[in-house]
């Protein structure tokens, strides 16, 4: 896997756009099949091929709102819990302490104490899944059909019933600030870090879900167990289960785990806008053979029409900057235009190269051509269709969907609109491109890592 699709860890490494900017860079004029999320089936239990929207369903069982799409191809069940609110559940001085609570919970539980869990969980064979973000903390598991009850249990008791001793807190906070420690050494991670914290200064965003070094020290067991009382309340849960395993399987496994935890007054919103500022410059001076540049630049919020023509014209770019940088003239193996998408989404200019001032000139000047691209470019439809193509191809497993749905329930309001998003894509024409492009591709703030006499200032502001 290529440094672009590796890069700039957490935030970067959920750009959706990674395959269809690879296919973009290859040429405007790829064949692609029209409208394939058409196409797009699953099998029903009694063995039809059925149109996966068809059988999509949301139910609320016992205070937990369920997306739950069926598909017995395989054997494989994906089950994702939304935690919601992400980073706006944190404060300076909690930043990590979801991600330090799920973690620990592994070393014992009310049902299972002490390596007793990690024992039950071992035999079930499925894969755990904790992952915070900015918006949300997904927890949730991978397994098999035969192993779903069994998976649950123990899955779900982690969440309800940890109990968090001292020793084993203690050791996750251990590995946990080891691996921040670590990531300082990987300059993706570490730009990636850096870009976040001055991007989002001032707001939620600008907080670290996997915490800071310093926050995670001063977190013990009687916070976690606080944060949990609070917290763990079924307003805040959004449960999707995609894969083979039935309605009333799903409906009994939740009425008597999750359904018994205290409702809470949680009400899901998307986030506010950061305030906008002026485009800015981070140098950091490391003694790197190469130099490290990630600049970050604000979005349309999620509910907002303009999103897909900003995540079109995100990727256009980025297809514009790895041509002229890394294929044309061979001054980085990375070069590209990443796209997040969050509650409020985001785009981004990053570019490995030992010559930055001969880069920055040139992607300032792509960024230039995407405002004023001519309106009867030829091919600008294949690009689209391959976009589309290569998106439903990235995001085809049972993980996926399951995320893929419940970004259209949250971001959109309605998980029916994981098929449309695609639809409002191949709608985005060059004029709109264009505007999103001219609106949105400003005010970008730069973090450059590595040797600070290679470059001057006047280069970052001029964009």
């Amino acid at each position: 896997m290529n440094a672009y699709r590796t890069a700039v860890s957490r935030r970067l490494a959920r750009a959706t756009v990674a395959a269809a900017v690879a296919a973009a860079a290859g040429g405007l004029i790829a064949c692609a099949t029209s409208h394939p999320e058409q196409k797009m089936t699953v099998t029903s239990a009694e063995g039809h091929t059925v149109r996966f929207d068809s059988v999509t369903v949301s139910y609320m069982a016992g205070g937990v709102q369920v997306i739950q799409r069926p598909n017995y191809a395989n054997d494989v069940v994906a089950v994702h819990l939304y935690l919601l609110g992400g980073t706006r559940q944190l404060t300076p001085a909690t930043q990590g302490i979801e991600a330090l609570l799920l973690r620990a919970s592994e070393y014992g539980t009310t049902n299972y104490p002490g390596g007793a869990t990690r024992e039950a969980w071992g035999r079930t064979g499925s894969e755990i899944i904790i992952d915070p973000s900015e918006d949300w903390t997904v927890y949730g598991f991978m397994g098999l059909r035969q192993d779903f009850d069994s998976s649950w249990n123990v899955w779900a008791d982690r969440l309800m019933h940890p109990t968090l001793s001292t020793s084993a807190v203690s050791l996750v906070r251990g590995r946990m600030i080891s691996a921040l420690r670590r990531s300082r050494d990987d300059p993706d991670a570490y730009v990636s870090m850096l870009a976040d914290s001055v991007t989002f200064a001032g707001s939620p965003y600008g907080l670290q879900p996997a915490g800071t070094e310093q926050t995670l020290a001063a977190l013990d067991s009687a916070a976690l167990s606080a944060y949990a009382r609070a917290q763990m309340v079924t307003s805040r849960m959004l449960l999707v289960v995609v894969g083979s395993v039935d309605r009333a399987a799903v409906t009994a496994a939740v009425t008597r785990t999750l359904a018994t935890l205290p409702h809470g007054t949680y009400v899901w919103s998307l986030p506010a806008a950061p305030r906008r500022m002026q485009t800015s410059v981070t140098f950091v001076q490391r003694p790197l053979q190469t130099n490290y540049i990630l600049g970050l630049f604000e979005g349309p919020p999620a509910s907002e029409a303009d999103l897909q023509a900003f995540r079109v014209a995100t990727a256009f770019l980025s297809s514009r900057i790895s041509g002229a940088v890394r294929e044309e003239r061979g001054l980085s193996y990375a070069a590209g235009a990443p796209f997040t998408e969050l509650g409020v989404s985001t785009g981004g200019i990053y570019v490995t190269t030992t010559q930055p001032g001969r880069v920055l000139p040139l992607i300032k000047a792509q960024i230039d051509s995407v405002r004023q691209i001519p309106v009867d470019l030829l091919g600008f439809n294949y690009f689209t269709d391959q976009f589309i193509m290569d998106y439903y191809g990235d995001n085809m497993t049972d993980e996926a969907q399951a995320d893929f749905l419940a970004r259209a329930q949250l971001y959109r309001g309605d998980y029916h609109k994981a098929t449309d998003a695609m639809n409002d894509v191949r709608s985005v024409s060059l004029p709109r491109m264009r505007a999103a492009a001219d609106r949105y591709f400003r005010d970008i703030h730069f973090v450059y890592l590595g040797d600070s006499t290679r470059v001057d200032r006047s280069a970052f502001t001029a964009f």
